[in-house]
């Protein structure tokens, strides 16, 4: 997360977008997209009548996963 915290604004929202895709959820009618980025979690605030990222947002932790779990697909083997 510290080095997470260095970086600038582009590179931080670069870094996110280049994170694994995780799941994605509607919040207020936005889409809220959920990336892994090593031991960090990223969301992007995405707004479809707009077309445009509207902010990102960083997290430690599983505590904020929580309102993607129902949205996970995972592939069976």
């Amino acid at each position: 997360m510290e080095q997470y915290q260095l970086l600038s604004e582009q590179e931080k929202a670069e870094a996110i977008m280049q994170g694994t895709f995780l799941a994605d959820r509607e919040e207020n009618g936005l889409v809220v997209q959920l990336y892994n980025i090593g031991s960090i979690y990223g969301e992007v605030y995405y707004d479809r009548l707009a077309n445009r990222i509207l902010r990102y947002r960083v997290f430690e932790g599983t505590q904020l996963v929580t309102p993607y779990l129902a949205h996970i697909k995972f592939n069976p083997r």
